[in-house]
């Protein structure tokens, strides 16, 4: 097992890559059969984040205060992305401002499930992965709704039960769920024992993550097809947006002196955006095409984030680097 696991995490843009084609390619060609897959949305994201908080020491949640500094370079960081955004998606063409719309939102929502799986898969602190993604959820609840309108026309409709839903489902159950089951198998489940599943728990994440992507993408195959050019200045622009992004966040990260294991976090945030939410949020708020700037992060997003996964395992083989 322990060689799938390393070669799963080398290739990881592979994988990431293949799911995005194999995705079109199922969506394009049969959609019907796609559109019963959406109900594996939730459950697969549900997997992901469980099987790495299971190995994780809960306890730890109770001692909040080194975390306060990180969390406030956590915000200085999510309160910037909509401007990094905006900017960057200035080179997209006049006719075509409604993907720069699209961009913006995308830049605005918490990060999703795949946070914990980076996180997970590069050896960062998982606690403060989790902590990260309610906080910014919390965040997200106003920045959304009175800060979107400054950057458009038109005022952004926003859905509180989706949030909190993706908060109950995601965090708190997964977290219950973990603790419960290391009570009721405490003679099994030494810290021995679950030091040696990490590795593969987070290639089980990881796998989960890929099924998350190639759904996603067959559910908005329609839209990619019948759009291409557009997608296409969609994809350059919000890629060039996430790499911003990723090249800001490691800086920020040195210059604040965050150790590696909150540094991974912190960098992987701006990667790993919610883009369900944003899709709900460009269909119903906006008159305009804004669902195809999200569409278009959806290819992107995965790719940089596994990009810049190759490049920090490297440091030490497969990994955390020695740096750290």
């Amino acid at each position: 097992m322990s060689r799938f696991n390393i070669v799963f995490r080398k290739y990881i843009l592979f994988w990431a890559l293949l799911a995005m084609v194999v995705g079109y390619a199922a969506g394009r060609y049969n959609p019907e059969k796609v559109s019963s897959l959406k109900s594996f949305l939730t459950p697969f994201a549900f997997v992901m984040i469980f099987v790495m908080i299971f190995p994780s020491n809960l306890s730890n949640l109770t001692k909040l205060k080194p975390y306060l500094y990180p969390l406030a370079v956590s915000f200085a960081l999510f309160s910037i992305s909509p401007f990094i955004a905006y900017i960057v998606s200035t080179i997209i063409p006049e006719h075509f401002q409604y993907l720069r719309t699209g961009i913006i939102i995308s830049s605005a929502v918490p990060p999703d499930a795949m946070l914990s799986a980076w996180a997970g898969f590069l050896e960062a602190d998982l606690l403060f992965t989790l902590i990260i993604q309610s906080f910014l959820s919390c965040v997200a609840l106003f920045l959304m709704p009175f800060g979107l309108p400054y950057f458009f026309d038109q005022s952004s409709y926003f859905s509180l039960f989706i949030l909190i839903r993706n908060l109950f489902f995601l965090i708190f159950i997964p977290f219950v769920s973990g603790g419960l089951l290391k009570i009721l198998f405490r003679g099994y489940l030494t810290p021995g024992l679950l030091k040696r599943l990490k590795p593969t728990l987070s290639t089980i994440s990881g796998l989960m993550a890929i099924f998350i992507v190639l759904i996603s993408i067959a559910l908005n195959a329609e839209i990619i097809a019948e759009n291409p050019v557009i997608i296409l200045w969609g994809f350059l622009t919000s890629f060039f947006y996430y790499l911003a992004s990723f090249v800001i966040g490691v800086y920020v990260s040195r210059a604040f002196r965050m150790s590696y294991e909150k540094s991974i976090p912190l960098i992987y945030q701006c990667g790993s955006r919610n883009l369900s939410v944003a899709m709900v949020v460009a269909l119903s708020s906006f008159k305009n095409q804004a669902a195809l700037g999200v569409a278009a992060c959806m290819l992107s997003q995965l790719p940089v984030a596994s990009f810049f996964f190759m490049i920090i395992s490297k440091a030490d083989g497969i990994g955390r680097p020695k740096s750290a």
